[in-house]
């Protein structure tokens, strides 16, 4: 048997099932780590304790995110992305001295605020649009939801599942180009 190439009675090498092999091994790598970027954030915000809040997101008549959670000391920043809005505190918890009323304005405005306390909710709006329900609310609490924003429409076991199934499909096709390309003839007799 010819150790470099497959050799001309149809028998293969050790060198081609070897790659065969290495590229099976780094194809279900390459599975994995899509797999896990996808449980990735959208990497707004930063490990500082600030929060980003986008007013009037894509010509939108929104906060982005509407309800927001923090813990004491965050700093949460509001950053104009359509013209025409403003952030206007409504309701605040008992002693907060949160009371913000911004001129109405569009990009690149920004305006933060850090909230220390008290915990509670804070509801705000944008005055222009508060009728068409362009309202917000940050949420202070020691504990937050592990999940806030947006929840995902595909749960991790249907990933899991769609992610095995792939893998398992291209094994099968893998094994079928094998079987194909150097099933050889059975013209001879067999042993028994």
């Amino acid at each position: 048997m010819n150790s470099e190439n497959d050799g001309d009675d149809g028998q293969v090498s050790r060198r081609s099932v070897i790659r065969a092999g290495a590229a099976a091994a780094a194809a279900t790598a390459a599975t994995g780590t899509a797999a896990a970027q996808e449980e990735g954030g959208d990497g707004e915000g930063s490990s500082s304790g600030e929060k980003i809040v986008k007013v009037g997101p894509n010509g939108q008549n929104i906060f982005d995110p509407a309800e927001l959670y923090v813990t004491p000391g965050t700093t949460v920043r509001f950053v104009w992305e359509g013209s025409g809005h403003n952030v206007h505190a409504t309701e605040v918890p008992g002693d907060a001295e949160w009371s913000a009323k911004t001129e109405i304005t569009g990009p690149p405005m920004e305006y933060e605020y850090t909230f220390d306390g008290p915990m509670g909710e804070y509801n705000y709006v944008c005055d222009p649009h508060a009728s068409v329900g362009m309202e917000g609310t940050i949420i202070v609490t020691d504990s937050p939801p592990e999940n806030e924003g947006y929840q995902t429409l595909v749960p991790d076991s249907a990933k899991t599942l769609a992610v095995a199934a792939v893998g398992s499909m291209t094994s099968v096709l893998g094994i079928a180009y094998f079987f194909m390309k150097y099933g050889g003839d059975y013209d001879g007799e067999f042993e028994e």
